[in-house]
């Protein structure tokens, strides 16, 4: 007869020691063993384990600072921040009503439908003016006249 043995950590000592188990208990205990194993190659092979993140100094878990790239960041925040002061300039040059539509449309969300229902004009219509004033909009940040 076989004799079926586990090795399990006993808690109040902390080793390990091999336990005699039936047949049944062995291989569900093996088949986890397995899954676990292979759950685990898995899971390497496409995530990073949040126990690897572990081991400062004080054994805290890491910030994440030394994957940021913080010159890029702070590159793409400067322009973005450039890019909408000139677009703030821009807007202050246009008319009241066409500064009116282009809030109506991407400021309050209203659609090109809802818009010609309030000026009491076809959706095509506001459709053309919207396009005549970004094209304005885009030539007056294109050639910074502000």
């Amino acid at each position: 007869m076989n004799k079926y043995i586990i090795s399990v950590r006993n808690t109040a000592n902390g080793k390990y020691e091999n336990v005699e188990v039936t047949e049944e208990v062995y291989r569900a205990y093996m088949r986890t063993g397995w899954n676990i194993k292979d759950n685990d190659e898995s899971f390497f092979k496409h995530q990073t384990q949040f126990s690897a993140l572990l081991g400062n100094i004080d054994d805290a878990v890491e910030n994440f600072k030394e994957l940021m790239n913080t010159k890029a960041d702070t590159e793409e925040i400067v322009e973005l921040n450039t890019d909408l002061q000139m677009l703030c300039k821009a807007m202050k040059k246009l008319s009241k009503d066409e500064l009116q539509l282009i809030s109506l449309i991407y400021f309050e969300n209203k659609t090109e439908r809802e818009c010609s229902e309030i000026y009491a004009i076809s959706q095509k219509n506001i459709n053309k003016k919207k396009k005549r004033i970004l094209c304005k909009l885009n030539k007056l940040i294109k050639n910074q006249k502000f």
